[in-house]
């Protein structure tokens, strides 16, 4: 019988189709791969970009309503600030899309920096001395050696501080540092020596760690009038505080020490106050309904000590507004700082000033109580 096997040749060009089939099966499962992907990110960028638009626009608007309070206030006729008005009340908001948590602060009840900057010709000034004790007092954990900075450490530190943002070029000592000594240590660049723009400026100078920095943060500001509002500083202490912190037996922990309190003492002393001192404030102040009309009933409490209380005031300019809003797995997160003062023909307004925008995710935590950047 006459054989059925094809020829060599038919047999070739069956086995070259074969390869052009396979070969076109797997362009087209590229290709649709390729583009079920190109879909799938096109898609997921849109969703990213509303996200991000609904976010902005409920941020922004829990803005305006901050202005608004602030104007109301204002407009009221208040010539006082404190943790007991309703502006200082955090609040919990739902919304369609998610949960938004906000909150105004007075960055009046912290130092700052700016009023730092007397010329060291002039010797120390009532706030840079509060800085140095306020150096002191910071919590042990929280620093990279484990324990609280001495007055003279805390002093060299300061001296660093002082000579970044004064307008001289005279090295304070111990500690300080201007152009020649930055260049010598091999820094590559030279202290401002002009206001600081931004808390995070302190990584810079010379001597200072990242964990002093964040340890500071939550105490200090750029932002003031050169008055240190006394009703809010230290508001930890705002709800907790009662008369019977007037004789507080245990010490307390780092988390609930008075910290500005105790920069609060006499001109000859760079020592912070004792906590019981500064507690005795926070509870005169307490049993006042958390606000001081004005300084009488400080100065009483403290003539004994001779505290010098230059500086300090009953009222605030400058707030800043945390605001944070989760939503699909992201926090978004604004922080504004608002002025509030009166324009060139006396009409009050509140201004932003500044304004910063973050997403994270949302296992980065989230803290109403951050500072501007």
């Amino acid at each position: 019988m006459p054989c059925s096997r094809l020829p060599i040749y038919q047999r070739q060009q069956h086995g070259a189709a074969l390869v052009l089939a396979l070969v076109a099966v797997l362009l087209v499962v590229a290709l649709a791969t390729r583009l079920g992907r190109d879909y799938w990110l096109l898609q997921r960028t849109v969703e990213l970009e509303l996200e991000q638009s609904q976010a902005r626009a409920y941020l922004l608007g829990a803005e305006q309503v901050a202005q608004q309070a602030l104007l109301l206030d204002l407009q009221s006729g208040q010539t006082i600030d404190s943790a007991a008005e309703l502006w200082a009340q955090p609040r919990q908001l739902p919304l369609p899309i998610g949960n938004m948590a906000a909150c105004l602060s007075d960055l009046q009840g912290r130092i700052n920096l700016n009023d730092l900057s007397t010329p060291a010709s002039e010797g120390l000034s009532v706030m840079q001395k509060r800085f140095i004790r306020l150096l002191q007092v910071l919590p042990a954990k929280a620093l990279a050696k484990g324990q609280r900075i001495d007055e003279q450490s805390a002093l060299q530190l300061a001296n660093a501080a002082f000579d970044w943002v004064d307008a001289d070029n005279e090295q304070r000592y111990p500690g300080g540092a201007e152009a020649v000594q930055y260049l010598q240590t091999g820094l590559g660049y030279k202290p401002a020596n002009q206001a600081f723009t931004s808390v995070s400026e302190l990584l810079l100078l010379a001597a200072w760690d990242a964990e002093l920095v964040a340890a500071l943060t939550p105490f200090v500001s750029v932002w003031g009038n050169g008055s240190l509002n006394i009703n809010t500083v230290d508001l930890q202490l705002a709800q907790a505080t009662d008369a019977r912190a007037d004789s507080i037996a245990d010490p307390p922990d780092d988390n609930a020490e008075p910290m500005l309190l105790r920069t609060l003492n006499h001109a000859d002393s760079l020592q912070p106050a004792s906590s019981e001192a500064a507690r005795r404030i926070a509870s005169l102040r307490s049993s006042a309904g958390g606000v001081f009309n004005d300084l009488t009933n400080v100065r009483e409490l403290v003539a004994e000590q001779g505290w010098e209380l230059d500086g300090l005031g009953v009222a605030s300019d400058f707030f800043q507004l945390s605001a944070e809003l989760k939503l699909n797995g992201h926090r978004h997160q604004l922080v504004s700082v608002l002025q509030r003062n009166f324009d060139a023909v006396g009409r009050p307004q509140v201004n932003v000033v500044n304004r910063s925008l973050q997403k994270f995710d949302v296992a980065d935590g989230g803290n109403c109580a951050v500072t501007v950047p």
